[in-house]
């Protein structure tokens, strides 16, 4: 890949858009790109590696904050303080919640595909409440 390129071809290489891209240097997620004199951003293989990373945690719904501060614990060198465990078991947690919650669904999914029908999608999903 050439090192550089403008944004689009940035977001066509990484698959993620051109906004999103944008908007992860706006929030100093993504350092921003040396520029040609031509103005057209300079980006290598790891730029598009980290937006990339960015952009699936996102989609599995860590927040801006929790990004942040993951990517900060990445890159410390320092063993991770009691702090820094207790955020990244929260975080666990949270995928658990969500990974459960995956599954429950694809169990009501296959059944409708079966054949099945289900008036109490909501009772397969949550039971007796929201979780």
């Amino acid at each position: 890949m050439e090192k550089t390129m403008k944004i689009s071809d940035f977001s066509a290489f990484s698959g993620v858009p051109s906004e999103t891209i944008r908007y992860y240097e706006r929030r100093g997620l993504l350092p921003a790109p040396a520029r040609k004199p031509s103005n057209y951003r300079m980006y290598s293989k790891e730029d598009a590696a980290r937006v990339r990373f960015l952009h699936h945690l996102q989609s599995l719904g860590l927040s801006l904050r929790q990004l942040v501060s993951l990517l900060s614990l990445c890159d410390e060198q320092e063993p991770l303080s009691v702090d820094d465990k207790s955020f990244v078991d929260a975080i666990l947690e949270e995928l658990d919640a969500r990974r459960a919650l995956s599954d429950r669904l694809e169990t009501v999914l296959r059944e409708l595909k079966a054949g099945q029908r289900c008036p109490d999608i909501a009772e397969k999903m949550f039971g007796g409440g929201l979780q």
